[in-house]
């Protein structure tokens, strides 16, 4: 029998993944093994065979949900739902120049792109068994929304990753807006008052933030204090207000958490990881769930949009999960535009011409439309302003690297160490946060990302100058991003709060401050000496209902009260907040189970409009329940005065005593609630509270899903899209996980549902977690079917 390349290709090539070839052989056998919540384990013996069974189990599971991510991280969603998407696709275009991720792609070594090659395959071979039964198989959705799905190729793989990975979590930078509200301070209170405003807002480095590397637990290189940056010049920003400028502080994706817990913290010495990511909560489930065994692979867990990057798991030695990552990767550049030509900006002293990209969007039922995108060496531009002869560009350090990261990422499922874990964090361009545990009691955590060697002085909160004098120098050393390695305190925790001390940590002037809300995970911690494993996991409903404001600021407002004499008619509330628990819990009419939550709602957004707003009127100015949003750390370090970790030079109290202010804003808040009540009986006021919804449209707006197939549980909470706990106890390894809805999306053309449709819904309102099986025996004891196919 004549060998295949690809076969030669299994028998040729390096081992740089650690996969394992096979025989010269032209097809590979899968076996695929599912257990009663239909989770699949696959099993191949080339890693070719191994993903094509990963993407056959994703084409059973979730084929209209995937065929709708694809049109979403290609931009094609007016070829198939028409041009009311056309503002969405041309953004998405131009953001990704999907040539050079092709060119990535086509650059991989065989063995690497037999991954995605590989998926593709697998995924193709399960769509032609639906197109050739439709009438049973094609999901009803299809028919629904008037299109059928298409075969897939590497490349839509591999975009997969990167929209949903590195675009949603790397792509995103404040410094815009940071240079509008500059602008609006400096017109409103002068260039000197306004800086000093400014700098009050969107701080450098708050010494007393939480972070997730302990003091003095930086493993390799320590990190180097911040430097102060060079004098704003705010009148390069003048007139970005009128350019409809959005990406606050509020865009920032950052609503994930973990803890994890190394032998001296457990009562058995056992080691427990668990995680939550918070990537929303969506129907079909935002995250999938598979077992890969076999080709160099063997592991367990569970990962977002079905990428081959599986997130959250183990391979028996090690165990791993990640939150948002915090690195600074990304800068807007402001060019100045040439008068006599928009397409050409000032570099080095002369005119510089742009490179156009031409795209053309499909649109169903209208004329395709012929779209420009305008790149520089920093990028591709995102705003013109024609009026004042300038843009902006958006300049990513990870721009390139894109394929990379993903085949790093795919690399540390097999590490066996942390070294080896870390060897493939090295090659990780993209910001996020990684975290390890294994079978001997070690934990660590790293936070990899190309971070460039930014010029002195450059201001990080707010955009650079495309001149060439601001240009970056390289890539910051591998030694000097945050990370940890067995600290000393036996723990790590995040909720996506600051990484570590120094300007490594430092992002365009986030908030991170003394209030976080990781507090409510490392103060319970650091509670208690050792945790079982229940104790561990009831971390989890501990803090999902919290109203994390609650810890900073009922204390402030009862101590402002402290002198009230019995009789005074705000003494109700107090009560109220001295008695409630800081949870917000959803009755069965639909109503909080205590006052607290109106009065302390309604009390902060007082407070921000009278403290914060009458002098920064155009910052984010939502008060958040889930984490703690940039007005509420500023209200917090106002209140703190001089104990707060950032100077407060300007007072935001315009000479008030801040208790008058706390009292005042008090009874702001009792007129206005005995007024939306009806009632000055403070037991009645009982604010609505949302359910926990699963929504039917995916992150980027676009249906993923029937509307009529939304649902819905219990309380909101503020929890993991999916949570799952990975145990080490003597030297063996068991994984738990709850992924809500349920592991299928599939409705047949008749309307019938899939069995695992809904099923993990209570387990998930109910703070469940259902085992996911990892060593051979037992996928084999939990398995109710099996199937085997070949591949070419």
């Amino acid at each position: 029998m004549p060998v295949t390349a690809r076969a030669m290709r299994r028998l040729l090539i390096p081992l740089v993944l650690g996969l394992v070839p096979i025989a010269a052989n032209a097809a590979s056998d899968v076996k695929i093994l599912r257990d009663d919540w239909g989770i699949p384990h696959v099993y191949a013996d080339d890693v070719y065979g191994l993903y094509a069974g990963f993407g056959y189990t994703v084409a059973e599971d979730r084929l209209f949900q995937m065929e709708m991510a694809r049109h979403s991280v290609l931009g094609t969603v007016s070829s198939i739902l028409g041009a009311d998407h056309v503002a969405y696709d041309t953004k998405t275009r131009a953001f990704f120049d999907q040539a050079k991720i092709r060119e990535q792609v086509e650059a991989l070594p065989p063995e690497q792109r037999d991954i995605l090659r590989g998926y593709a395959a697998g995924y193709n071979k399960r769509l032609a068994e639906v197109m050739a039964d439709k009438a049973n198989l094609l999901p009803k959705q299809f028919t629904d929304f008037g299109f059928e799905p298409t075969e897939w190729t590497d490349f839509d793989v591999a975009m997969i990753y990167t929209g949903t990975m590195a675009g949603r979590f790397s792509g995103n930078s404040t410094e815009l807006n940071n240079a509008k509200v500059l602008n609006s301070l400096v017109a409103k209170h002068g260039e000197e008052k306004g800086r000093e405003i400014f700098n009050q807002i969107f701080w450098i480095e708050d010494p007393l933030a939480p972070t997730t590397v302990p003091e003095g637990g930086q493993y390799q290189q320590k990190a180097e204090a911040p430097a102060q940056p060079a004098p704003i010049d705010a009148t390069r920003f003048a007139g970005l207000a009128d350019l409809g400028i959005d990406g606050g502080d509020d865009d920032r994706p950052r609503a994930s958490n973990l803890w994890i817990l190394g032998p001296k913290k457990t009562i058995d010495g056992s080691t427990i990881l668990v995680n939550g990511p918070q990537f929303g909560n969506f129907n079909p489930s935002y995250v999938f769930s598979i077992g890969l065994h076999g080709a160099g692979f063997d592991l367990t867990g569970n990962t977002p949009f079905a990428v081959p990057n599986v997130l959250f798991g183990t391979n028996g030695t090690i165990a791993w999960g990640s939150t948002a990552g915090p690195l600074d990767v990304n800068d807007y550049v402001q060019l100045e535009l040439n008068p006599e030509n928009e397409h050409q900006y000032r570099h080095d002293g002369g005119w510089v011409d742009m490179a156009l990209r031409k795209e053309t969007l499909k649109v169903k039922g209208a004329e395709d439309i012929a779209l420009d995108v305008w790149e520089t060496e920093y990028g591709v531009v995102t705003v013109f302003d024609a009026e004042h002869d300038r843009a902006f560009a958006f300049h990513r350090a990870w721009e390139g690297y894109e394929i990379q990261t993903l085949m790093a990422w795919i690399r540390s499922t097999q590490a066996q160490s942390y070294d080896e874990w870390l060897g493939a964090a090295k090659d990780v361009a993209t910001t996020i946060n990684w975290y390890y545990a294994d079978r001997d009691g070690n934990i660590g955590y790293v936070s990899p990302g190309y971070l460039p060697v930014r010029p002195e002085g450059q201001d990080l909160r707010i955009p650079v100058t495309g001149d060439g004098s601001m240009d970056w120098q390289g890539t910051r050393p591998f030694a000097e991003v945050p990370k940890t390695y067995n600290p000393d305190q036996g723990w790590i925790a995040n909720w996506n709060n600051r990484s570590g001390k120094g300007v490594i940590s430092t992002v365009e002037g986030s908030p991170w401050s003394s209030a976080d809300r990781v507090v409510e995970i490392m103060s319970r911690i650091e509670a208690k000496d050792r945790f079982s494993p229940e104790e561990t996991w009831n971390i989890l409903p501990e803090t999902s209902f919290v109203d994390v404001n609650a810890r900073y600021f009922v204390p402030r407002i009862l101590e402002a009260a402290a002198s009230l004499p019995a009789d005074d008619p705000r003494q109700p509330m107090l009560a109220a907040l001295r008695d409630w628990d800081t949870r917000q819990i959803r009755n069965a009419d639909g109503k909080a189970t205590s006052p607290a939550v109106a009065i302390l709602r309604h009390w902060m957004d007082t407070m921000v409009a009278d403290v914060i707003l009458d002098d920064a009127p155009d910052i984010p100015a939502k008060v958040m329940q889930v984490r703690i949003a940039l007005p509420s750390a500023l209200l917090n370090n106002a209140l703190l005065g001089e104990d707060s970790g950032v100077p407060q030079t300007y007072d935001f109290f315009n000479g008030a005593d801040p208790d008058t202010v706390v009292l005042a804003a008090l009874d702001k808040t009792r007129t206005a609630l005995a007024a939306e009540y009806g009632s000055e009986d403070v037991a009645t006021w009982l604010a609505p509270l949302d359910q926990h919804v699963f929504l039917t449209d995916n992150y980027l707006g676009i249906p993923q899903a029937g509307a009529d197939e939304t649902l819905a549980v219990s309380t909101s909470m503020n929890r993991g899209t999916q949570n799952d706990m990975v145990r080490f106890l003597d030297g063996k390894v068991s994984f738990c996980a709850v992924t809500p809805p349920g592991q299928s999306g599939f409705i047949a053309p008749d309307g019938t549902k899939s069995p695992h449709y809904e099923d993990q819904l209570q387990l998930y309102a109910d703070f469940g977690c259902r085992p996911q099986a990892f060593y051979q025996q037992d996928v084999e004891k939990a398995a109710v079917s099996e199937m085997t196919f070949t591949i070419e």
